[in-house]
């Protein structure tokens, strides 16, 4: 990539309140920069990206710089290597099961997130409810049924569900860092699965994977991402990294 692109996230595709879904912008961007990164894609969310507003992507030093006007929003590097830990699948029945327990029934902090938000019924939301899978300590599960699905949004599928591995009524978090690789996107209008799992936590930050099975348990795609608690929440931030069973 010589030139500078652009691109930018439509005002339907927000997370928190006026700004981007953080997965679908990661998987935006790098496709806007795959011609320098390649395929596999590890993008840096540095701020949150705005809505219905461009913004330039260009190559600098093997890596790729988002930003909106003179801010630095997102760095898009090549991911090194392969992901070290993988969401189990789980069936259709468990998944249906897992999405009855899903805590932003009761209680959401962005209820109008394009992924998982309770308050949207408009054809662009994917209305994901990820809740416990049970006999699984750390891993959540839902169905997915894509319309129409490109990949940015198999992205914004591999995200939220990884939020909710966490306590996201009591102490919100956000996505910081993500990666993902999408070997297909899935058919229209077919179940899928969708799966995500916590594996540590450190401070204020939580490393999470998560992936997107088709019910006979073909791997659509797969992620890995790093969440981060916002501060003012109520609880305090762990010391002890904690480690689920693998």
């Amino acid at each position: 990539m010589t030139e500078v692109r652009t691109c930018r996230v439509a005002r339907t595709h927000n997370g928190p309140p006026g700004s981007a879904n953080g997965g679908y912008a990661c998987g935006m961007v790098a496709r806007a920069a795959a011609d320098v990164v390649g395929p596999a894609a590890v993008v840096q969310l540095h701020a949150a990206l705005p809505l219905d507003t461009e913004l330039t992507v260009h190559a600098h030093r093997g890596r790729a710089l988002v930003r909106h006007g003179d801010e630095l929003v997102a760095t898009v590097s090549a991911a090194k290597h392969g992901q070290r830990a993988v969401a189990p699948f789980v069936s259709v029945a468990a998944a249906r099961r897992a999405s009855a327990s899903f805590a932003g029934a009761v209680a959401h902090p962005f209820p109008e997130c394009l992924v998982c938000g309770t308050a949207r019924t408009d054809s662009a939301a994917l209305h994901l409810t990820p809740g416990g899978v049970d006999g699984l300590p750390g891993v959540v599960a839902c169905i997915w049924t894509p319309d129409d699905p490109d990949p940015d949004t198999v992205w914004a599928a591999l995200d939220c569900p990884g939020g909710w591995t966490l306590d996201q009524t009591g102490s919100p978090h956000v996505l910081g860092r993500m990666s993902a690789h999408v070997r297909a996107v899935p058919p229209s209008g077919k179940p899928t699965i969708v799966v995500a799992r916590r594996i540590a936590t450190v401070g204020r930050t939580a490393r999470v994977v998560s992936a997107l099975f088709g019910p006979d348990g073909t791997e659509f795609g797969r992620a890995e991402a790093t969440w981060v608690r916002l501060t003012g929440s109520s609880d305090p931030a762990p010391r002890k990294k904690e480690r689920l069973p693998s």
